[in-house]
C-alpha cells in the first residue's frame, strides 16, 4: 500500500508466522485509515500469529495516529494475532510511554 497522503506501508513476511509492515511518513489524522486498512488486509490474507508495525521511518505520530495503532492492536487481537511495534523514533516512543502503551505494544521501557 502506498499512501498519497503522506504514509506508506510495505509488507515483509518473516517466518515463522510473522508479518512486518514497515510504515514510512506521517501517521496522523489524515493517514490513520491507511494503517488500519493495511492491517485489515494482512490479517485474513496471511493469518499471522504475530504482526509487527515497524515505525523506524514514521516522522510524525500524533494522537490520531496513536488511536489508529490501538485500533490495529484490537483488530489483531480479535483475529488471534499479537501486534507489536518496533523501532519508534524517540518522540514517538515518548508519546507511547506518556500514554502508558509501551506494554500494550511490547516495547521495552527506557533505561
Amino acid at each position: 500500500m502506498d499512501g498519497s497522503a503522506g504514509l506508506s506501508a510495505r509488507l515483509e513476511p518473516e517466518p515463522p508466522d510473522t508479518v512486518v509492515i514497515r510504515l514510512a511518513g506521517e501517521l496522523d489524522l489524515a493517514t490513520r485509515e491507511q494503517v488500519t486498512e493495511a492491517v485489515r488486509a494482512v490479517l485474513p490474507a496471511f493469518h499471522p500469529e504475530a504482526l509487527v508495525l515497524d515505525l523506524d521511518a514514521v516522522t510524525v505520530l500524533d494522537s490520531a495516529g496513536i488511536g489508529a495503532l490501538v485500533g490495529c492492536w484490537k483488530l489483531a487481537a480479535g483475529a488471534g494475532c499479537v501486534l507489536s511495534l518496533r523501532n519508534p523514533r524517540p518522540l514517538a516512543y515518548a508519546q507511547l510511554e506518556l500514554t502508558g502503551l509501551l506494554d500494550v505494544f511490547a516495547l521495552p521501557a527506557a533505561r
